[in-house]
């Protein structure tokens, strides 16, 4: 979503006119439903050979949609990494190479394809993606037997996150390249001299979910927020602001020296600290 979204500042600001931000416009939508194919999953589980890779299917009691996904089982583990995607990534593009870094956290790992991408059928909206997250959530404590279950949403995905700890318990909240609420990241991407002659309209529903919000108000437990520091879609200073907003014990803001929005766990440091945190909870 903060790709399309900066794109889209961009332009309006350069033109210096007026625009309207639209939910069925911004959320990344397919056209056709890829299913996963046999030789397919072959060569994804040969990434994981400390993992044994299987196929999820889950048919949402509200509107029978069908999500697909994939479990990634690690032996000597029963506590489960949910991952949520960012806009428009799925298994088969971007989720396969998360899924590499996340592995190297020695935990077992959901990933779905969120409705209207790649694997899943279905039309999304933000309240659509929220209640499938609470049942993926459900389908995880229910089918998995998960001891702890570990939210990690990544970028848009992080604001579905923050509204499943919101209304849900979880065992441990992960915000990676997130914003606090769309407002503050118009301001901070809106360039200062074209403020007095740009005017954006924002639809209602990116309006509902707010983790600034969500960590000062509703969830208190552990929590990691990882920013890079040269991220073009989503300011430093927007998981910063989350940090200090949280009322968490037990937090801490990983700020990655030189990443951008793609490469924030790319190094080994990294993905120590986040092993590190996930032994705290």
């Amino acid at each position: 979503m903060f790709k399309k979204l900066c794109s889209f500042i961009v332009l309006s600001s350069l033109l210096g006119c007026s625009g309207h931000i639209r939910e069925n416009s911004f959320i990344t939508q397919d056209k056709v439903v890829t299913n996963y194919q046999a030789l397919e999953l072959e060569r994804w589980q040969n990434f994981f050979v400390d993992h044994k890779l299987e196929q999820l299917s889950l048919i949402t009691q509200n509107d029978k949609v069908e999500l697909k996904g994939l479990f990634l089982d690690y032996p000597n583990s029963q506590d489960v990494i949910f991952y949520i995607p960012g806009n428009g990534m799925k298994v088969s593009n971007g989720g396969i190479e998360a899924l590499k870094t996340l592995a190297k956290l020695e935990k077992d790992i959901v990933i779905f394809d969120r409705r209207g991408l790649g694997a899943s059928n279905g039309k999304a909206t933000i309240a659509k993606l929220i209640d499938d997250s609470v049942e993926e959530l459900q389908f995880i404590k229910n089918k998995l037997n998960a001891e702890a279950i570990i939210v990690h949403g990544y970028s848009l995905g992080s604001f579905v996150a923050g509204q499943l700890a919101k209304h849900k318990q979880v065992d441990a909240l992960i915000l990676q390249g997130s914003a606090t609420n769309v407002d503050d990241w118009i301001a901070k991407k809106t360039p200062w001299y074209t403020k007095p002659f740009l005017t954006i309209e924002v639809d209602e529903a990116f309006k509902t979910v707010d983790n600034k919000i969500v960590v000062s108000e509703f969830y208190h437990g552990p929590l990691l927020i990882i920013a890079g520091e040269k991220d073009q879609q989503v300011p430093v200073e927007l998981s910063t602001a989350l940090y200090k907003a949280s009322k968490s014990t037990n937090k801490k803001l990983m700020i990655v020296a030189d990443a951008d929005h793609g490469t924030m766990l790319d190094e080994p440091k990294e993905v120590e600290l986040y092993k590190q945190f996930l032994k705290s909870i």
